[in-house]
């Protein structure tokens, strides 16, 4: 399967980096001693991870950089998880046959109950793409990485499975040897995740990258046209690159100057 893959090549980018992915772990988990400090810092970890998950070395700047330029949307998707947490633990036991104050059947309670675990199973799948997203992704509203990553959800179910049932045995070992979570556990998560979402985001930079140059296909008999028409607009073309010619031909000067 591919997430296997894509787990093996996270851990090799994940040894390539070890010293310092070591030390930022340890320091985002003395971040999280003041709990205000975690969410951002967990982006930082986040930032310095999807470096390393694109094959580039990385340093503490890109931590830093990443701690305070997220640490608003840290702190946003902070608060929405505890939100859902809250909304799902406070249903989980109002549905309880104990303590529900009308009658319902033990059928129907168990069912209530059951979905509202079935959805945090969904939210914490959501959560596996959506700082990494937030990464790599041009739009940087926190919205579009939640929307962006439920649809990676949908689109790629197999995948996300298996990929939040490799964490969750991460997470199991981790936990039944406590040391792992202040070395390790938490930079190795967020190599995986954003090695996971470079994985999904490829087939779509390849059609967007086919169609890129589909358009340039399409426009340059207009341009050979253009050129050989218009020989009074060659001194002003002058001097140009041509990355600015194609980018005027693509675009037009209201895409150019509204950059």
């Amino acid at each position: 399967m591919q997430v296997f893959r894509v787990f093996w090549d996270a851990l090799k980018n994940l040894w390539e980096e070890l010293f310092l992915l070591v030390l930022m772990n340890i320091v985002t988990i003395v971040f999280a001693i003041p709990v205000l400090t975690f969410p951002p810092a967990l982006a930082g970890l986040w930032t310095a991870a999807n470096r390393a998950a694109n094959g580039k070395s990385i340093h503490w700047s890109d931590y830093f950089e990443g701690f305070r330029r997220y640490l608003w949307k840290a702190w946003g998707l902070a608060l929405l998880n505890i939100l859902v947490a809250l909304v799902v633990f406070v249903n989980f036991r109002f549905y309880a046959l104990d303590v529900v104050p009308f009658d319902i059947s033990p059928t129907l309670s168990m069912w209530i109950r059951a979905s509202f675990v079935g959805c945090a199973i969904l939210w914490l799948m959501v959560q596996m793409y959506t700082m990494a997203l937030l990464l790599e992704q041009h739009d940087k509203r926190l919205r579009v990485a939640l929307r962006n990553a439920a649809v990676l959800l949908i689109a790629h179910p197999g995948f996300s499975i298996a990929l939040a049932l490799l964490l969750l045995a991460v997470a199991a070992l981790s936990t039944a040897i406590p040391v792992l979570w202040v070395l390790l556990t938490l930079a190795l998560f967020g190599v995986v995740c954003n090695k996971a979402v470079i994985h999904l985001l490829e087939p779509y930079r390849e059609r967007a990258r086919a169609e890129e140059e589909a358009d340039t296909a399409d426009v340059e008999p207009d341009r050979l046209r253009s050129a050989a028409s218009a020989d009074e607009t060659a001194e002003e073309s002058e001097g140009r690159s041509d990355g600015e010619e194609l980018e005027e031909a693509v675009c037009g000067d209201g895409g150019r100057s509204g950059r």
